[in-house]
């Protein structure tokens, strides 16, 4: 079979299978089609690279490159689309960018787990998370189930059906034509962002003119699959004193050191254990920063650029020192906040944690990876509130511009910040993690969790004499607790502790009627237990969390009482029990409890293994 001949039969079996794909990402069938064509006019081009190498997975990831550079639709035009299914469109739209790829691979792509895993360049674990997450977001914004979602995502594919592909000798002719212009696809007047945009001129072609382009979207922009050259990046990639005062511009900001030695191990920030995550890397890069001021009240910034040999070291690294802080066991150190900073070619993370010691401190840290380079900025600064997230999303892709643009790329300048589930721990990441769980009055000590177990039969220790979650075997597949406490402090009573049951239920109604029929136990408890007293309840919620939380006291001799916090909280078909057992001065306010069972709820995202 000749050259020509091998691709017109690869053409003609997978552009519609492409084209499909293509039309669930973005929503526009016209994006879609001019798209999908321009990526197999690049497939022919580097056809002797690609033949032997998954070459539909190229096409699709070059029509989604294209699709993602056109900015989407024309929010008018989908609404006279009467055979589309705008509501799925848009529901697929608000996930991140990578969890919409990985669905639309697994249904309309007809491939499995771990093909769809490599296309998006997530590891196979990291994308049955993504996958689970996505599916329940898209569960509860539309209102159906797994079933019927997954008959209205192949549904989306009929939308297609009335396009017409052009034959593969005019796509091979189309990409000789190009070869030596501009071929960034952008279709005609009508092209915007799904939810608003600018109008762009084309030439005769329907390519976008690059005069006509903003200037974030002209050739050269950055790309999911960028691999930065390591040999362009130097110190001069780092951040400036005056980008870093961007944060605070009354302060006198001052570089205090730039290092470049990798054998220089000593770690830079409250969380890491070292240096550097990666063990054996090219070259690595450090700055740090102070306002100038007392001790007091000294705010400080570092950014940390590691180089490594490729991309999956680097996207090693990535994860190593995310870890790092989503593992951090230091005392009075709390996660009080995640983020998402989405961005059209790759999504951040940012993380924020307080120290509770004196003086109180705040950590904001921001994590990017892009090929073969992972960088890292923390923000600290005395006091209970750290900078705004919007202006440290802004500076933290300050930071990776400024690599992306002298390694042969060019970042976007468009980010949008948003809540996100707290990153796994590495360890029973169903639960709470160390760094979930708040201080405790004056107790500067490390709190520590026992490995999950499996309760006995018929027992929950995370339960109250209000509720028998433990009765209701049926509906559960399985149980396991887990308990917390603070082993070094002395002055803690024995009593004292938090303990989280996570039931995994045969369905979402089990679930829900789960949490439904606590709820109604514990209402009711004064009626059936003389000696308790139920304080208001307190209902939490958000990014299909559903829960409740009380105080809970029983009278016992002497006319003590025994005191308990409880909260119960339902993501998907999880549930997760939790309860604390304070003593005295020993316990944390009724607020700081609802962020810990809103935080089971969070971590719910992740099911136990």
């Amino acid at each position: 079979m000749t050259r020509v001949d091998e691709f017109n039969s690869f053409y003609a079996a997978t552009s519609a299978d492409a084209l499909r794909v293509t039309y669930a990402l973005c929503g526009d069938r016209q994006v879609a089609l001019e798209a999908t064509v321009d990526a197999y006019r690049r497939a022919w081009r580097d056809w002797t690279k690609i033949r032997d190498r998954r070459p539909l997975a190229y096409v699709r990831t070059e029509a989604w490159k294209a699709v993602a550079l056109s900015r989407g639709t024309h929010p008018l035009r989908r609404r006279h689309e009467e055979d589309a299914d705008t509501e799925l469109l848009g529901a697929l739209h608000d996930l991140a960018t990578d969890d919409r790829r990985l669905v639309v691979l697994l249904t309309l792509g007809e491939t499995d787990l771990a093909q769809a895993s490599r296309e998006v360049d997530v590891s196979e674990e990291e994308g049955i998370e993504r996958v689970g997450v996505a599916l329940d977001t898209l569960e509860s914004g539309l209102g159906a189930d797994l079933a019927a979602l997954e008959r209205r995502l192949v549904g989306l594919g009929a939308v297609t059906e009335t396009l017409q592909m052009p034959p593969a000798d005019q796509v091979r002719t189309a990409a000789k034509r190009g070869r030596r212009r501009n071929t960034i696809l952008l279709v005609a007047a009508s092209v915007l962002v799904v939810l608003g945009g600018g109008l762009v001129v084309t030439d005769g072609d329907g390519l976008a003119t690059q005069a006509s382009m903003p200037y974030r979207e002209k050739l050269g922009a950055e790309r999911p699959d960028v691999i930065l050259e390591a040999n362009k990046i130097a110190g001069d990639n780092l951040l400036t004193a005056s980008q870093v005062a961007d944060l605070d511009p009354e302060a006198r900001w001052r570089t205090t050191a730039t290092d470049e030695d990798p054998a220089n191990t000593t770690p830079y920030a409250t969380c890491p254990p070292q240096r550097f995550a990666d063990d054996d890397p090219s070259r690595v890069f450090l700055r740090t920063f102070e306002a100038d001021g007392d001790d007091e009240n000294s705010t400080r910034v570092a950014q940390a650029i590691e180089v490594s040999g490729s991309d999956e070291e680097a996207t090693q690294a990535y994860r190593t020192t995310m870890g790092w802080y989503a593992n951090c066991a230091h005392p009075r150190v709390q996660l009080t906040g995640s983020f998402v900073v989405k961005r059209p070619f790759g999504d951040f993370r940012i993380m924020r944690l307080r120290s509770y010691r004196d003086p109180e401190r705040v950590f904001t840290v921001g994590f990017t990876h892009s090929g073969s380079v992972s960088s890292t900025v923390v923000h600290e600064q005395n006091g209970a509130e750290g900078p705004e997230i919007e202006d440290f999303a802004r500076m933290l892709n300050t930071s990776v511009a400024k690599i992306c643009r002298d390694s042969g790329g060019q970042c976007s300048d468009e980010v949008t910040v948003a809540d996100a589930a707290p990153p796994r721990t590495s360890d029973a990441s169903a639960f709470l993690g160390i760094v979930d769980l708040p201080p405790i009055s004056d107790v500067d000590r490390v709190w520590s969790g026992i490995e999950p177990f499996e309760p006995e039969e018929g027992r929950n220790p995370a339960a109250t004499l209000c509720d028998d979650t433990a009765a209701r075997g049926d509906s559960i597949e399985k149980a396991l607790s887990r308990i917390f406490v603070i082993p070094q402090a002395q002055q803690l009573p024995q009593e004292f502790g938090v303990t989280e049951t996570v039931f995994s239920m045969t369905s979402q109604k089990s679930a829900e009627d789960l949490v439904a029929t606590v709820r109604k136990e514990v209402r009711g408890c004064e009626d059936q237990n003389l000696s308790a007293s139920v304080g208001e309840e307190t209902e939490i919620g958000g990014d299909d969390i559903d829960g409740s939380t009380w105080l809970v006291r029983f009278e016992v001799e002497d006319g003590e009482d025994v005191v308990y916090r409880t909260g119960i909280v339902r993501r998907g078909d999880t549930v997760a029990q939790v309860l604390f057992t304070p003593s005295g001065d020993f316990d944390i306010s009724e607020r700081t409890f609802d962020r810990l069972v809103t935080r089971a709820g969070e971590r719910l995202v992740f099911p136990q293994e």
